[in-house]
This record gives structure tokens, C-alpha cells and sequence, in this order.
């Protein structure tokens, strides 16, 4: 009865077990609307290597003055330089609603990065430079930070699993007769 149980306890610990890091990414675009920024999340593996790749849905604080209201982004992991990792997004484009054309085009956004978020290994808080097209109509800051994690519906399932079954185990031994 103990080798069954056990096999049971360590099945559903490893279904319990998240084997990726999830980061979060900013966009400061405090030069466009004071306060703004432009944020969502990755899911990287747990042992990132350069070359890794995530997709983010990003979404405005204040989606009102942009458009489209969300976007969608290539997190990439790049060889840090002399060691670790930087993280680049792919090339962002949206329309800043209140902005003009001229005399500087404040309208029509373009981000790309310049200076990379640096971290020596994951999960990692760190900042990048970014910029409004080239030569730059305005720079500013990206950030990526852990996020907490919690707990996924299939692991809160795994759970209540192992519990019920332990419980069902329990109560036969509980109601067997004492000899």
C-alpha cells in the first residue's frame, strides 16, 4: 500500500511543478502621455538560452489614446555582452491618437531598442533604452521584471486530485474493522 501511495504523491507533486519563468515588460511612453506605458508578460523556459524566443500581447494604460488598443511583440534572448543575456522586442508601431504631423511627426510611433535590458541569468529585473524611429523623435525605457506566480488551474486540479484520492485511501482504512 505505501509503494502505490508514494507513486501517487510524487505524480501529482511533479503535475503541481511550473518549469518556466514568467517576466513582465514596460514601455515607458510617459513622453507621449504623462503616466502612459505599454506593458504585458512572456513565459520563458526555465534555463533560458540565447536564441530563445516569447510572444507578448501588449496593452496601453490609457488605450483611449492609441491605436490599435493592443499589440503583439517578440521577446528575443540575445548573448550579453561580455556575459549573461539582453532581451530585445521586435519592432513596435501604433498610432499616438493626440498627436500632430508637424513640425515633428508625434503621430505616427515606431519603437525599436538601442541600449538592451542586461541580466547575468532569470528570472531578472533590468531596463533598456528605447527610441521613436531614427534619428529619434523622443527616447525613453523599457523594464522587465519577474512576475509572481500563481497557481494555474491545472496544478489547483492536480491538486484537489491528489487530495480526493488521498481522502478515498484514508477513509478505507479508517472503516476497516479492527482485529
Amino acid at each position: 500500500m505505501k509503494t502505490p501511495l508514494l507513486c501517487l504523491l510524487l505524480i501529482g507533486g511533479a503535475g503541481l511543478m511550473r518549469a518556466d519563468i514568467l517576466e513582465s515588460i514596460t514601455f515607458n511612453l510617459s513622453d507621449l502621455h504623462t503616466g502612459s506605458t505599454l506593458s504585458g508578460t512572456f513565459d520563458l523556459p526555465d534555463s533560458p538560452v540565447a536564441g530563445d524566443t516569447a510572444s507578448a500581447v501588449l496593452s496601453f494604460s490609457d488605450p483611449s489614446d492609441y491605436s490599435p488598443i493592443s499589440l503583439t511583440t517578440t521577446i528575443t534572448i540575445e548573448s550579453g555582452t561580455p556575459s549573461g543575456f539582453a532581451v530585445d522586442f521586435s519592432e513596435l508601431t501604433f498610432t499616438n491618437l493626440s498627436g500632430s504631423t508637424t513640425p515633428i511627426d508625434t503621430k505616427d510611433v515606431d519603437l525599436t531598442g538601442f541600449a538592451f535590458a542586461k541580466c547575468a541569468s532569470f528570472p531578472c529585473t533590468a531596463s533598456g533604452g528605447l527610441q521613436d524611429r531614427s534619428p529619434s523623435v523622443f527616447t525613453s525605457t523599457y523594464t522587465i521584471a519577474p512576475v509572481a506566480a500563481v497557481p494555474e488551474p491545472g496544478s489547483v486540479y492536480g491538486l484537489l486530485t491528489v487530495i480526493g484520492v488521498l481522502g478515498l485511501i484514508g477513509k478505507n482504512r479508517l472503516s476497516r474493522p479492527i482485529r
